[in-house]
């Protein structure tokens, strides 16, 4: 028998246990499907707002409940309501204003639609397993191997992927090379010729390290000779301006020699994106970096993706912290600036899920920098920039949005691409962050060695189920 002391103590406990399950629908912002961290199967989630905060939370039947920061302010976390129901199922999404929601033809479409039937901005496709460099993270665990040790695919399998999607999907915007590194594929430049002279893909992305083009006189003279402003980018692996993460990252400091293979980009005038992974040891760069890709003419922007669990990551390494999320670039990012950056300056891409890319633009004018959001709302060209990636100022200027400001602006400056600085945000998901309401939008897809599309976060998850 219990004392009386005891029996209330009980029933407390089984008071804030009720309360607990009891939770207000209000904090529940959707129900989804995410990963358990320790086995990685699926388990049942829902996005939970906690103060200003955005957690997931699941529940493994084996190893319990699991809950992971996505957004450390909910300013920065939309809603896509598309066809997934937000909140219990069968009840309308009460969730707050701060929870925006964003349509995109992706939004729009089924969970169960496949990945031919969604909307492609970026298709990916690995055209060597081998690298030049053993970076500690890579995402693709690429062995390391030169010259005869490369492990190519086939020119034929590769153009019979390409052609495949083409086929099925009528074109592709951006196609990226990718890998390993690979510019180190023997047939490289006989592939950019063929891609080139394809009139169904519209724009060329080279995801590359830098070290051919920086080292390599002879690559980087044939690499001219392809230059197009209208069709061709490098992709240049960036990993800030300090110290602080080279190490983390490269195993390695490569400062010097990025800053080679930018200016022999320079020389060429071949645009191109700084990609940098972002780690707590090089956050505090973000500002530096995107000051850093202003100095340069042909840099046109540069993307911020978070690092995440995958490849030769370690699995256990930081599972028991949240991953970065959007919120912290983003915060990061504008504090750094000195009021240079401001929030308004960003907006969720709407094509697929609004969460799975953040986009915002700085201009370049008079010898200085300015905010685009000075000129024009952003939020109301989420309409317009739906299913796309690639922009231009034109494209913002015509929109039919309320966009006179930005077009008088063009026409007194006579501005080109040279003067628009893109900043991206990309948040990859590992199983800490894993949404399935994302992968079911995803329009970031790889061309898989079969030739089917798949989102890229699922490819690359590692997950015993991701290549299936």
């Amino acid at each position: 028998m219990y004392s009386d002391a005891k029996r209330g103590e009980q029933i407390g406990k089984q008071m804030v246990k009720s309360l607990s399950i009891l939770a207000p629908q209000e904090s529940i912002i959707k129900h989804t499907t995410s990963r358990c961290t320790v086995c990685l199967s699926k388990a049942p989630a829902k996005v939970v707002r906690d103060g200003k905060k955005i957690l997931m939370v699941r529940t493994c039947p084996e190893h319990g409940e699991q809950s992971y920061v996505i957004s450390t302010d909910d300013r920065f976390y939309w809603l896509s309501h598309g066809s997934h129901t937000c909140c219990a199922p069968g009840q309308t999404c009460n969730a707050a204003e701060s929870a925006t929601g964003v349509l995109g033809r992706n939004a729009q479409l089924p969970s169960t639609t496949p990945f031919e039937s969604l909307s492609t901005c970026l298709a990916l496709i690995e055209i060597v397993d081998s690298c030049n460099l053993a970076c500690p993270t890579c995402y693709a665990n690429s062995p390391v191997g030169t010259g005869s040790k490369v492990a190519a695919h086939s020119l034929d399998s590769i153009k019979e992927r390409i052609l495949g999607v083409l086929s099925r999907k009528g074109g592709i915007e951006i196609l990226q090379l990718s890998g390993g590194e690979p510019t180190l594929h023997p047939q490289f430049f006989e592939l950019i010729d063929w891609i080139k002279a394809e009139p169904r893909i519209q724009y060329l992305l080279i995801n590359t390290n830098g070290v051919l083009l920086a080292k390599d006189p002879s690559f980087a003279a044939e690499l001219a000779k392809r230059v197009s402003y209208d069709n061709l980018q490098l992709y240049l692996q960036f990993d800030g301006t300090g110290a602080e993460g080279q190490l983390e990252l490269r195993g390695a400091d490569l400062r010097s020699m990025k800053e080679t293979a930018l200016e022999r980009a320079r020389d060429m005038k071949l645009p191109v994106t700084l990609a940098m992974t972002v780690t707590p040891d090089n956050i505090s760069n973000l500002w530096s970096s995107i000051s850093y890709g202003l100095s340069f003419s042909h840099v046109r922007g540069i993307t911020f993706q978070p690092v995440f669990i995958s490849g030769r990551q370690p699995t256990d390494v930081r599972r028991d912290d949240s991953p970065y999320s959007v919120a912290d670039i983003l915060l990061s990012a504008v504090a750094q600036s000195a009021g240079k950056l401001k929030h308004e300056d960003f907006t969720p891409l709407p094509c697929g899920d609004p969460n799975c890319a953040t986009i915002g633009y700085l201009l370049k004018v008079d010898g200085g920098i300015q905010s685009i959001s000075d000129l024009i709302n952003l939020k109301s060209l989420q309409g317009f920039l739906a299913d796309r990636v690639r922009y231009s100022l034109e494209d913002l200027s015509q929109c039919g949005c309320e966009s006179e400001p930005l077009g008088a602006l063009l026409k007194q400056c006579e501005l080109d691409e040279s003067h628009t600085f893109r900043i991206f945000v990309k948040p990859f998901m590992d199983a800490r962050s894993w949404d399935e309401d994302r992968i079911d939008r995803c329009c970031t897809h790889v061309i898989r060695p079969d030739g089917k599309l798949d989102s890229f976060c699922r490819y690359y998850s590692g997950f015993p189920d991701s290549r299936a």
